[in-house]
């Protein structure tokens, strides 16, 4: 009778062993990720750091992953349709560009999930979007800019006319101008976000007009920004993120939007099970907006202008700074 109870209760012991053995492989099981960019994933910034994430996806989740680069607006619903059909659990469209893709391919696969990022998009089913506070990047860029100019006049270039690109700059010169209502703060779309020539010639007219020091927000296109900065002798402030390496003459800073760590939580999310499609916007609160310094160039920031941007981002936290309500 006892060997009974004893194989009962091992046979017992075995079936929730093994139940739960399948419950964590289920919990845990590789995730494929698509990830669509517009440009390629070496322009040292947007589609950069949207790639790093896929990679950090890869490597610290164990997902499949894939990628197409430089996607045509023609190709965006045919890309991700492809992805979808192809069994992916996550794809992932970087850029506002592709919201109608989503909402329609999205409709068609009901159990897949489409992220896009800096969009507000959400059908709260199987679609979401990730957007960061620009606003909040372009204010750090804009009273950085303020503290380190000689002629009290900056400027802001962007690539295409998009909202990320529209509020990046409309907080770059409410920042300037929280530091000095006096301070003339130049912004100018190219239209571009891969014509790093007339990015450079957009910056030559600002410096005719003053400006000393440029920020770019415009991706590969805003290395002609960095160049005519340089070729100068003035200051660059990138976004993104920065070829601090490449541009060791004048690129002494950078807004930061870390685009590859919210690409990086939310697919995290969906393989916990945790994932809402729903709109979430990431800023300095959350560790995802920044403004970096050039290690090479720092030593040229003076000590109370490091003191007030830190200052400014404890402010933007806490509400002191409401950057949104600065914004004419």
């Amino acid at each position: 009778m006892k060997k009974i109870k004893y194989l009962i209760i091992t046979l017992i012991l075995s079936f929730f062993l093994v139940a739960c053995s399948n419950a964590s492989e289920e919990t845990t099981k590789d995730l494929k990720v698509g990830l669509l960019l517009t440009g390629p994933t070496t322009d040292g910034g947007w589609n950069q750091s949207a790639y790093e994430g896929l990679v950090q996806i890869e490597n610290e989740l164990g997902a499949e992953v894939s990628f197409a680069e430089s996607v045509q607006a023609t190709d965006y619903e045919k890309t991700m349709r492809d992805y979808a059909k192809d069994g992916y659990d996550v794809i992932i469209g970087h850029g506002f560009q592709f919201v109608s893709a989503g909402e329609v391919v999205a409709e068609e696969y009901p159990d897949t999930f489409f992220i896009i990022t800096s969009a507000t998009v959400t059908n709260n089913k199987n679609l979401g979007s990730i957007n960061n506070a620009y606003t909040e990047t372009g204010f750090l860029q804009g009273a950085f800019a303020a503290l380190m100019t000689k002629t009290n006049v900056v400027a802001g270039i962007g690539g295409m006319e998009i909202p990320p690109i529209v509020n990046d700059l409309a907080g770059f010169v409410a920042g300037a101008k929280y530091i000095n209502p006096n301070v003339k703060a130049l912004t100018a779309v190219t239209g571009s976000f891969d014509d790093a020539n007339k990015a450079q010639e957009q910056a030559k007219a600002f410096i005719a007009q003053g400006a000393d020091v440029l920020m770019a927000d415009a991706n590969q296109a805003g290395r002609g920004v960095f160049v005519a900065a340089e070729d100068k002798g003035l200051w660059a402030i990138a976004s993104i993120s920065a070829e601090y390496d490449v541009y060791d003459k004048g690129l002494i800073a950078c807004g930061t939007a870390d685009m590859a760590k919210s690409i990086f939580l939310a697919a995290k999310e969906v393989q916990d099970g945790t994932y809402q499609a729903a709109y979430k916007q990431n800023g300095i609160a959350e560790g995802i907006v920044d403004l970096t310094f050039s290690p090479t160039l720092k030593s040229e920031i003076p000590a109370d202008v490091i003191e007030k941007i830190d200052q400014i981002k404890k402010d933007i936290v806490d509400g002191t700074i409401e950057v949104d309500k600065l914004i004419n």
